[in-house]
């Protein structure tokens, strides 16, 4: 009959996956007609040769993929997780470790540095007994600058015993008794035409004070070379009077008398007030309580004939600076003094 179309037959020539096909339906719910089923494909029928893929079918295969790669990923992304965890505990440990470490060492620092101002304050105590002990062991001493080395060693006590006398005629010999006499080192700075000082040690002390007394008020002088006396004192002492070189010049150019005292100390005597300094550190505050700007360093000051910076200086600064004893072998092998 003309009215009923035909189904076409499948053309061999067209692709399986081209050719209409027919899904299996199942009756519905409601009205027991067949509909598209909602369960996935066999195997088997997915693979048959004479059955194309449905875009059904590639919803399941991609639903499938997508469990698969999501399960993966869960599973790589768990692993590493792990691994992230243990790596921050581990972290966590060394960090706490490093913190107890830490603490530790910054405490010992602390008792370290408490024990070290504590042993810093007794090795300056000791060095001033040691210092004090020094000058007093020098107290009898008077050091002579100025006498030629043409006056041999074993005629120092009768020279220094007629300069004695001319400064104290009234002094009778057994008053200047002096216990020792001999030269000084020589330092490495000063030129081999100076010639050395002579320690000489005074067995009573008010005569070593008068002599130097008198010595300062009226110098006096052995074959036309001009003599100085000193205070003989202890190498330390004499470095911390360097160091307070700038602000006794100041004081002596302002007319401003000072005086040293022992243990190591400053005194000036300013408006009926008694000041004292004991470190150079406290020098520019010491110059401020009195009033005074300090002069320029001594190196910085212009020289002036006959005299050091800025003039002559006082004869307690100008002391040289302490050479060590060294001690010469003759050839019997028993040392002698150079």
């Amino acid at each position: 009959m003309g009215g009923i179309k035909k189904k076409k037959a499948n053309n061999p020539s067209v692709a399986t996956i081209f050719r209409s096909q027919s899904t299996p339906r199942r009756p519905s719910c409601r009205t027991g007609k067949a509909s598209p089923s909602l369960e996935p494909d066999t195997p088997e029928h997915l693979h048959a040769a004479d059955q194309p893929i449905t875009k059904r079918d590639l919803q399941v295969l991609l639903l499938d993929a997508t469990a698969d790669i999501k399960a993966h990923t869960a599973a790589e992304l768990d692993r590493h997780i792990q691994g992230l965890k243990g790596d921050i505990e581990a972290l966590a440990r060394h960090t706490n470790q490093a913190e107890t470490q830490l603490t530790a060492l910054a405490e010992s620092s602390r008792t370290h540095s408490q024990d070290l101002t504590y042993l810093h304050g007794k090795i300056t105590s000791l060095e001033e007994e040691l210092e004090d002990l020094n000058n007093r062991s020098r107290r009898n001493n008077i050091r002579v600058r100025g006498l030629p080395e043409s006056v041999p060693g074993d005629c120092l006590q009768a020279t220094l015993l007629g300069l004695f006398r001319s400064l104290l005629p009234e002094a009778v010999d057994r008053d200047l008794e002096m216990d020792r006499a001999h030269r000084a080192l020589r330092a490495p700075a000063f030129s081999p035409d100076t010639p050395r000082d002579v320690i000489v040690r005074l067995h009573r002390f008010p005569i070593k004070e008068q002599l130097l007394r008198k010595a300062r008020q009226n110098p006096p002088s052995y074959l036309n070379c001009r003599l100085a006396f000193f205070q003989d004192l202890a190498p330390l002492t004499l470095k911390k009077r360097r160091d307070l070189k700038q602000l006794t010049l100041t004081l002596t150019h302002h007319g401003i008398k000072y005086m040293w005292g022992h243990p190591f100390k400053l005194v000036v005597r300013k408006d009926e007030q008694t000041h004292v300094l004991h470190h150079a550190t406290e020098m520019v505050p010491f110059a401020a309580s009195l009033g005074l700007e300090l002069l320029p360093p001594p190196s910085q000051l212009p020289r002036r004939p006959g005299g050091g910076p800025g003039g002559a200086a006082r004869a307690d600064d100008r002391t040289p600076r302490h050479t060590p004893r060294r001690r010469v072998m003759t050839a019997g092998g028993s040392p002698r003094r150079p």
